[in-house]
């Protein structure tokens, strides 16, 4: 494996991917806790319902356009197309979180 490919978009994507799978799960685990009224010490994260919703759009939505992305390479688009599509979907995700800042 060449040292380029390493560091391409698709790592960049890869890793997009990952760290918003993994900041959903604690989000899901807050949300039940919180839901159900029991006190945490993240209790200073939720100052009310607007800002929960914004950050479950934050890490909703590049989660849902890179799998997107995914869904496109499991149907044979090219590796130009692949840049492209990345690249495109985060101008669209940058978009859409600045239009849903609370």
């Amino acid at each position: 494996m060449e040292k380029d490919w390493a560091y391409g978009t698709g790592m960049w994507a890869w890793l997009l991917q990952r760290v918003t799978g993994v900041l959903l799960v604690f989000y899901l685990f807050i949300h039940i806790v919180w839901a159900h009224g029991i006190k945490t010490p993240f209790d200073f994260m939720f100052v009310d319902f607007k800002t929960a919703i914004f950050i479950l759009l934050v890490l909703v939505l590049p989660h849902a356009l890179n799998g997107f992305r995914v869904f496109a390479i499991d149907f044979g688009i090219g590796e130009k197309m692949q840049k492209l599509l990345f690249w495109a979907l985060v101008i669209i995700g940058f978009l859409v979180i600045i239009w849903g800042i609370p």
